[in-house]
């Protein structure tokens, strides 16, 4: 047995997501509200016997390891992992063995280390105590001194190195991790007397540290960072993350702020779907590690955003990744943490109140550049037009050159004359007319053939197979026309017995699943009440399924019939066709 097999086999789905969503039986499944959108209406079901879940709003599905990927925004590896330890299962693959691999995991473990020997400084040493004060006056509570794993780095030579030492770590990883620097007398730390936040990845592993200075008037950076490491890039980090991904999950957004004090003092506020950046730069790394979170992203960042060129980039970057970017205007302070200090309920509603980033843009332009005068009207037309360039929906495009052209008094003619002459920075391109992704569109045939195999699977499929074979040529649907012809493949070899879902699904191929899944999983419970309900429910939508075919045939037919290029005797054929299938469809609706 496979390792993922054994996972499956001890853990129970239905027990495992009950951890997470409040699950109640529906009929032969249990249902509740989906983990992964908002919704008043449970729509979310999980199947005991198939040992699988699918939302009938959002359209999420699959097995356990599928909820824990799309719950915790992991890959399959890290669900393995996780599910592994819940399940008490030793995964035999070894991981970590190529040398690569053996420096990250020492990496992992020394600054694991670290930040435990800096939390201790702050929360048990006396050498902490001030530290503790300043933390205490800015309004950071034990609790998120514990959740942000905050400590202190004692203003010391090699006092951190010294202990690494103790632990067993070489100089050679410690000097590596960039917690000690080489000097003339040896490796001494490279942060000294300043309040430590640890910078962890999603997984929660701490890869790198923040540094800040305790007294402001210190001729030294405000705050000093670990130099990147084989487990640490400064564009990929975002400060808070392992915190408040569920958060940002739920939400389907990420307020994006530039400092660490910043995402503490919202968090304990309630707001909590934040991270911080470095500055005010998002980078590609940014933008796809957002997009396996949520589509919109708030900025919420000390500077203005429309004056400052790497949000800018930044921006666009976004853009082209089709996320809904959005931007808060403090109502006080000069950053966001002093902002939810001063007006917590000011801050919160500026956060429900976030405007689009491109208004926000117009209405940043306008109060930098006076636009009675035709200067001022240039400059901020300079600006504009670039912004415009930048926006790679058409449809948001067209909507933002009315809006520039009511703002500057000019006809849109003229806005986009203007923007044909502009040349843009090196390094970036003009917003190209991408197509919208177009949406399913579910036709009701569709719905009712699904709906039929639903039916079909809630009772005894063998006393139904003569139904089955009867309407396996008008399906439409290539999935559920293939799963019906399996279904009497399975019942004919199997005529003695009732059938056995789960050897069925075996059998089944793997694209099929996802489709069986979700007729199997459909809540049935408050239109099926017995056997005989669902022996009604099923030839109302036989019935249904008759008279949508016969409608389509008569359409097609009399079509053809009204083509220039129809012989007359073409035409007979098919009015003779089309009065057969009027007659069928009147004897239908009369049974």
């Amino acid at each position: 047995m496979s390792d993922i097999d054994e996972i499956k086999t001890r853990l129970d789905i239905v027990s495992y997501i009950g951890k997470t969503v409040t699950l109640k039986k529906a009929g032969r499944n249990f249902k509740g509200l989906c983990p992964f959108h908002k919704e008043k209406t449970p729509s979310f079901m999980v199947s005991p016997d198939r040992q699988s879940f699918h939302c009938f709003g959002c359209g999420a599905g699959g097995s356990v390891f599928d909820f824990v990927m799309k719950l915790h925004h992991v890959e399959f590896t890290e669900a393995l992992e996780d599910l592994a330890d819940e399940a008490g299962v030793k995964l035999t693959k070894i991981q970590g063995e190529s040398p690569q691999d053996k420096l990250k995991q020492a990496l992992y473990a020394v600054n694991e280390k670290a930040a435990d020997y800096y939390k201790y400084i702050l929360t048990k040493h006396p050498l902490g105590q001030k530290a503790m004060l300043y933390l205490k006056n800015r309004g950071i509570s034990d609790k998120s001194i514990t959740t942000f794993g905050i400590g202190y780095s004692p203003n010391s030579w090699d006092a951190l190195t010294t202990y690494l030492r103790k632990k067993g770590f070489d100089n050679k990883i410690i000097q590596s991790a960039g917690l000690s620097i080489e000097g003339n007398r040896g490796l001494y730390d490279r942060f000294r007397g300043r309040i430590m936040f640890p910078l962890r990845d999603p997984k929660g592993r701490t890869v790198a540290f923040s540094g800040r200075v305790l007294d402001p008037g210190i001729k030294e950076a405000k705050y000093i960072n670990t130099s990147e490491t084989p487990i640490y890039i400064k564009g990929n980090m975002l400060y808070g993350l392992d915190v408040t991904r569920d958060a940002i999950g739920r939400e389907n957004q990420v307020i994006v702020m530039e400092g660490e004090i910043d995402v503490i003092s919202s968090f304990q506020e309630g707001v909590s779907s934040v991270v911080a950046i470095k500055g005010s730069a998002l980078t590609e790394a940014h933008i796809q590690l957002i997009k396996r979170y949520c589509q919109r992203i708030v900025f919420c960042l000390d500077s203005d955003v429309a004056g400052d060129a790497a949000a800018r980039r930044g921006i666009e970057l976004a853009d082209e990744a089709g996320l809904d970017m959005r931007v808060i205007e403090l109502p006080v302070g000069k950053d966001p943490d002093e902002a939810v200090r001063t007006d917590p309920i000011g801050f919160k509603k500026a956060v429900d109140q976030a405007v689009p980033i491109y208004d926000y843009f117009l209405k940043s332009a306008s109060g930098r550049f006076q636009l009675t005068d035709p200067y001022g009207k240039k400059q901020a037309s300079d600006e504009l037009m670039q912004m415009l360039l930048r926006i790679s929906n058409p449809i948001i495009q067209a909507h933002y050159i009315k809006k520039v052209a009511r703002m500057l008094d000019v006809t849109e003619e003229t806005v986009v004359s203007g923007m044909k002459k502009v040349r843009m920075p090196i390094g970036t391109k003009r917003g190209d007319s991408k197509t919208p992704q177009e949406t399913t569109v579910i036709n009701p045939r569709m719905r009712a053939e699904e709906y039929i195999v639903s039916l079909l699977l809630a009772g005894d499929v063998i006393s139904k197979l003569s139904i089955v074979r009867s309407i396996v040529d008008m399906v439409t649907d290539v999935s559920i026309r293939r799963i019906l012809e399996e279904l009497i493949k399975y019942a004919d070899a199997n005529t003695e017995k009732p059938i056995d879902i789960a050897a069925f699904a075996d059998i089944l191929p793997s694209e099929l699943i996802p489709v069986f899944d979700q007729a199997y999983l459909r809540d049935l419970s408050e239109i099926v009440q017995d056997p005989q309900d669902a022996e009604e429910e099923l030839e109302k939508t036989i019935q249904e399924l008759k008279r949508t075919t016969i409608l389509e045939l008569i359409r097609k037919k009399t079509t053809a019939m009204n083509q220039v290029d129809c012989t007359d005797d073409q035409t007979e054929k098919l009015s003779k066709e089309v009065s057969e299938l009027t007659a069928q469809l009147k004897a239908l609706e009369k049974s």
